[in-house]
């Protein structure tokens, strides 16, 4: 009997589910890719949605941190200290950063640098890259809390200390530098090229998934041809324009030259 590629990365995968460590992480990575492959779907709505509240929120701490988030914080860590320090010899010393930990590090991260590699940001991928490395650590702690935890534990390894610190510094320095956005259209420009000059030889405008990017809403203007990228932006559309002749007399939205007749856009706030 013949078995295909994807019956064999199935049986793979059922193989790696029945082993601790390795059920979370398989869920999580199932929804980072239900999240970048239907940018319309109902769960990358609602991450979108706690994301930029969570925003709203994390801001109006910010500026109320004196009367009202530093009275939250006291409020919440010194009896949990407490707490901590009443109960302390019961308490268990955490073991090493297992599989489970690594892995949901690792796709946390990768969700962050995927929701900030194109223009405006997807805000679905970026909620849930920040609430799985928000829930990682407190998730974590109070497992070790529990027999199972080092029961199963396998051999001490010290690197695994140092493993997530460096993802999540690696992580912010390649946002910090626009990194993600800057080498995935770079990675996909001849491929986004050959797209518009189809595009603007056919006059087709049917949306369509190209370089990883899921274009719709292409619009022919100015010798050239604007896409917007689906899930882009919270408040206004963002996309790339391919305008080989140059810019609109007259620009109705804010363009950054990419070069070689390429532009990033994002149109109008509506908040």
């Amino acid at each position: 009997m013949i078995i295909t590629l994807g019956e064999r990365a199935l049986a793979r995968l059922r193989d790696y589910a029945r082993l601790p460590g390795y059920r979370g992480p398989l869920v999580l990575a199932a929804l980072l890719a239900a999240v970048l492959c239907l940018p319309h779907g109902s769960v990358h709505g609602a991450l979108m949605v706690a994301c930029v509240l969570a925003g709203f929120l994390g801001t109006l701490l910010t500026v109320l941190f004196v009367p009202v988030t530093l009275p939250l914080l006291a409020l919440v860590l010194l009896p949990a200290g407490w707490l901590a320090h009443r109960h302390r010899a019961r308490l268990r010393p955490p073991a090493r950063p297992g599989n489970s930990v690594l892995l949901g590090c690792a796709l946390g991260v990768t969700a962050l640098l995927l929701g900030c590699s194109v223009p405006g940001a997807d805000y679905g991928l970026l909620g849930l890259g920040a609430f799985t490395l928000l829930a990682l650590p407190g998730g974590w702690l109070l497992w070790q809390q529990t027999p199972w935890a080092h029961r199963d534990a396998p051999a001490p390894g010290r690197w695994r200390w140092a493993a997530v610190p460096l993802l999540l510094t690696a992580g912010a320095l390649l946002i910090h530098y626009d990194v993600p956005a800057d080498a995935r259209f770079a990675a996909s420009r001849d491929t986004l090229t050959t797209h518009a000059r189809h595009t603007l030889a056919t006059g087709s405008t049917d949306a369509a998934w190209v370089a990883g990017y899921r274009l719709e809403h292409a619009e022919l203007a100015s010798g050239g041809v604007t896409f917007t990228i689906a899930g882009a932006g919270v408040f206004a559309p963002h996309g790339y324009a391919y305008l080989p002749q140059g810019l609109p007399a007259k620009p109705t939205v804010s363009y950054t030259d990419l070069g070689g007749g390429w532009y990033s856009w994002s149109g109008a706030d509506h908040f």
